[in-house]
């Protein structure tokens, strides 16, 4: 594997380059790092590639270029790596960074075995993290190199390179293969943290709004001073935030402000500890590694802008000292990409460098001092001093902090003098004493004693807190209203230098709840007829998830018995059965429930090897359809059905479906057992998910944003979407549940929860918002009521009904008829999916739509196929003759949102506009 570079100035100077090195014969991969504006380059791809045929080329917009381990900016550097031993280099273009580009992506990697990865992307709106974590994790074995694009800290418009064409969204991809090809990373930080630790309390992907509650411009201006907001980003790239990860700390630079919120060169989760973080420059060069000259192995420098920026001259020192020797050359990007084993990571602030070769030894980093003494600087001095004694004072502060906090916000604090008179009191003490701070102080403890605590307890915590130990007890209380409280105390005595009692400090916490639950959890948590601990107990215990095994055995003909015999008799013979249950259970460490009836519930104890627990249960239900059950003068046989859950979350909701699927086939003499990867399918799963969630108020609608083409000021537009966040956070589309809701009154349910929740919305916000309705809810008379009397009572007119088209002409009858009703309330019509159906235009004019949304698969393909261009014309052409207002869905690029403008779309709508988010961004209450 050979490595050249060239900066091209002119086609001759280019043919002369080629020539000298014989690349017009050779095979590899040719880099571009443009530090010119897209116009510039775009019109000498098709020159470069015609001399370069056997060459894959793709490549990026920078912010600096490096060639051989000189920096230099705004030129056009072309790397050649030549292959020699058979590698080979696939391209691949991403339009985004979504689920579908990723399944794309799958696809096209079939077949390749790939060793690297080099990736550019396009950051400014699409933060490609989440996206390369996953890819990560399906490659473990494949290095992912690579950056985001930059622009000369314009921060308005990068650009990646693919093959004779530039793009100013998604992402380029080399995708590296071959025998011999082996690939090796290095990277280097050298930032520290400085000041206080934070919490992210607020972020989306790759932009962050609020730490610890605070804006983040406010604590840009209490930290960096109130000059940090003049000139954003680039007034706090050189601070960026050090995100403390388990693993592997990472760097968050800022890489753009859109006059409201700081862009980021990657994301942050809420939850992340992060500090702002500094470095000092002569320890940072200090420690930059040197490599000695490794001949057949090619070299990638990818290294950030805000380093560049913050080192200014000095970082020609760093890329001589690591690229010198090899010849290395690359670029300054907004955020690097790095990986350590199997897991992915995008940096800021870095060098990271790939080496690649065709079997020959790659080169290792060797530890050396600086050739050029750097310049003392006072403020590299001051700067270690303020890191140093901020880290030090920073944590011993946040610790107080949090200490008080904890302590104010949760328990009842006092001090009292050696005598026991009251000196402070928290402001908790006075919320549930009903004591004001005034009455508290000068006055002992024996204000707030309860008469029913004994003297005994009292005369403990003197003698203890004398002999200058802690107590601890549990303490009744009065407040002043008379009502009585509990309240778990600790007394620690306070001592002075020489020893000598100086006071007492009380923490108390009040536990009256937890005293009085106790006894309500008893009496509420065991079966009366049996003694057993119910449903109840179980589903406390199982929250625990210290087992994830649950069976469930249910007599089989109990309810024949309890018919023929009566309730008395099916009683007695309960408790003969849960006897015998408890008696063979014993021998097996298992703890047994009723769950109502002649069904009951085991589950092995805490710890307990779980591996034999399906046939244990198998052995259990032997030995009880064994025994023959007396009652009075009669006896039974009972024989059960038996179910068993796996699963730490869900393990009773698949003991139950496990229980239901051996009763409807008669299992005799099966124990059925499902885990959560066996049901995750099923339709009894989705409808108990989607039960859950009704429930617990887990239905969330999202919004996605129509956008108007050729009108300015018009009230904005958004089509809610159904979404349900499982009870672990994950947010999941109706496809995954839909389907399987469909049979159940749940859908109908789904269905007006979303359309209550979209029209609170349009009360709140001046907007219009369109809701989807399926033939099944207009079919659906409780929905289509409740539909009517909400438009009756708020109004119709920012609400737009969406219906495809197949089912309107399946149902036409019923479509109009309630169409004509919406539309006495005020609201429009749009047909959705048009063109993908039977597309008869007769029922256009009987139906009279405002509006028709044009089907995503004819949508997405107009930018390359002619016929899918002139049908989405012919669409909007007619709708234009009948009065009808047209609307593009999945518009997912700047080229087809171009092209839908050119044929006067009025609408567009996909991830080239808006994502669907959980807000109405930027949109103004009423």
């Amino acid at each position: 594997m050979q490595q050249h570079s060239h900066v091209f100035k002119d086609e001759n100077e280019l043919k002369v380059f080629i020539e000298a090195n014989a690349l017009d014969s050779c095979d590899g991969l040719l880099q571009i790092l443009s530090g010119l504006g897209r116009t510039e380059v775009a019109p000498l791809l098709g020159m470069i590639k015609s001399h370069l045929p056997g060459f894959s080329i793709f490549g990026a917009s920078t912010a600096g270029e490096i060639i051989e381990g000189s920096t230099t900016e705004k030129t056009l550097l072309l790397n050649f790596i030549v292959f020699e031993k058979g590698t080979s280099a696939s391209l691949i273009r991403l339009e985004n960074h979504t689920q579908e580009q990723f399944s794309v992506l799958k696809e096209q990697l079939r077949g390749l075995s790939p060793k690297a990865m080099i990736m550019y992307t396009n950051p400014l709106e699409d933060s490609p993290e989440r996206f390369l974590t996953e890819l990560k994790q399906c490659l473990p074995t494949t290095i992912i190199a690579g950056a985001n694009a930059a622009d000369n800290f314009a921060f308005t418009e990068t650009y990646t390179i693919y093959h004779e064409q530039t793009f100013t969204t998604g992402s380029v991809i080399a995708v590296l293969s071959g025998e011999h090809l082996m690939a090796r990373q290095e990277f280097m930080n050298g930032w520290s943290g400085i000041g206080p630790q934070f919490t992210v309390t607020k972020a989306e992907d790759n932009v962050l709004y609020e730490l610890d509650n605070m804006p983040l411009l406010t604590v840009y201006e209490n930290y960096l001073g109130p000059r940090s907001r003049e000139s954003l980003p680039e007034s706090v790239m050189e601070f960026p935030f050090l995100v403390i990860r388990n693993k592997m700390n990472v760097l968050r630079a800022a890489i753009g402000f859109d006059g409201e919120d700081i862009i980021f060169g990657g994301k942050f989760e809420v939850g992340d500890k992060v500090m702002l973080s500094f470095a000092d420059p002569h320890e940072l060069l200090a420690s930059t590694p040197e490599f000695e000259a490794t001949p057949n192995v090619a070299t990638l420098i990818f290294s950030c802008a805000a380093r560049k920026s913050y080192l200014d001259k000095d970082i020609d020192l760093e890329m001589a000292k690591i690229g010198s020797k090899l010849k290395a050359s690359g670029g300054f990007f907004y955020g690097e990409f790095y990986t350590d084993d199997s897991e992915f990571s995008l940096l800021n602030q870095s060098t990271t460098l790939l080496f690649l070769s065709e079997g020959h030894e790659l080169p290792v980093a060797r530890s050396a001092g600086m050739k050029k003494n750097l310049e003392p600087s006072k403020l590299k001095s001051l700067a270690h001093l303020a890191r140093t004694t901020g880290q030090e004072l920073g944590e011993t502060v946040y610790f107080l902090e949090q200490q008080q906090k904890a302590l104010n916000y949760n328990s009842i604090v006092s001090i009292t003098d050696p005598h026991g008179v009251i000196t402070y009191v928290n402001p908790r003490f006075e919320e549930v004493s009903g004591y004001s701070r005034s009455e508290l102080i000068g006055s002992t403890h024996a204000m707030v004693r309860h008469p029913e605590t004994s003297g005994k307890l009292f005369a403990d915590l003197w003698r203890t807190i004398k002999n200058k130990k802690p107590w601890k007890g549990l303490i009744k209380n009065k407040c002043k209203s008379g009502r009585s409280y509990y309240v778990q105390t600790v007394i620690v005595p306070i001592l002075d230098e020489n020893d000598v009692i100086k006071e007492f400090l009380s923490i108390r916490n009040d536990v009256t709840n937890i005293v009085e639950a106790r006894r309500t959890i008893k009496e509420q948590t065991h079966d009366p007829l049996t003694g057993l601990p119910n449903r109840v107990k179980l589903v406390m215990d199982l929250k625990k998830k210290d087992t994830s095994k649950v069976g469930v055995f249910d007599a089989r003909n109990f309810k024949t018995i309890n018919e023929y015999w009566g309730i008395s008799h099916g009683d007695q013979l309960i408790k003969s059965i849960a006897a015998e249950l408890t008696k063979a259970a014993e021998k097996y460490e298992l703890r047994v429930y009723q769950l109502s009836g002649a069904s009951f519930s085991v589950r092995m104890n805490a710890g307990s090897d779980e591996s034999q627990f399906d046939a244990i249960c198998e052995k259990l239900k032997a030995e009880l359809e064994e025994i023959v059950y007396q009652v009075e003068d009669d006896l039974h046989e009972v024989f059960f059905c038996v179910g068993i859950g796996d699963s730490y979350a869900k393990s009773m909701i698949l003991a139950e479906s496990a229980l239901d699927d051996a009763k409807a086939n008669y299992y005799g003499s099966w124990v059925v057992s499902k885990t959560e990867q066996d049901n995750v399918k099923s339709s009894y799963f989705w409808i108990e998910e989607v039960k859950s969630a009704l429930k617990e108020d887990r239905l969330l609608p999202f919004f996605q944003e129509i956008s108007s083409v050729n009108q300015s000021g018009s009230i904005r537009k958004f089509e809610a979407l159904a979404r349900i966040k499982t009870q672990s956070g994950e947010i999941i589309s109706p496809g995954a549940f839909l389907d399987s809701l469909k049979k159940t009154p749940y859908y109908g349910e789904l269905t007006r929860k979303i359309f209550s929740k979209a029209m609170a919305m349009v009360a709140d916000y001046d907007c219009k918002i369109s809701i989807n309705l399926s033939l099944r809810d207009i079919l659906n008379h409780a929905t289509t009521e409740f539909i009517l009397e909400e438009l009756r009572r708020k109004g119709g007119e920012r609400v737009v009904f969406e219906i495809t088209e197949t089912e309107a002409i399946q149902e036409f009858a019923a479509v109009k008829e309630f169409f004509e009703s919406i539309r006495e309330a005020g609201a429009a019509i749009a047909i959705d999916d048009f063109g993908s159906g039977y597309s008869n235009f007769a029922y256009l004019v009987e139906l009279k739509p405002e509006f028709i949304k044009i089907d995503g698969s004819i949508i997405k393909l107009i930018a390359a196929d002619d016929s899918s261009r002139k049908v989405t014309k012919s669409i909007i052409e007619m709708a234009h003759s009948l009065g009808i207002k047209t609307v593009a869905e999945f518009v997912s690029d700047a080229e087809i949102y171009k092209i839908l403008e050119w044929l006067n779309i009025d609408f567009v709508q996909g991830f080239h506009i808006s994502k669907p988010q959980e807000t109405l961004a930027g949109v103004k209450r009423r």
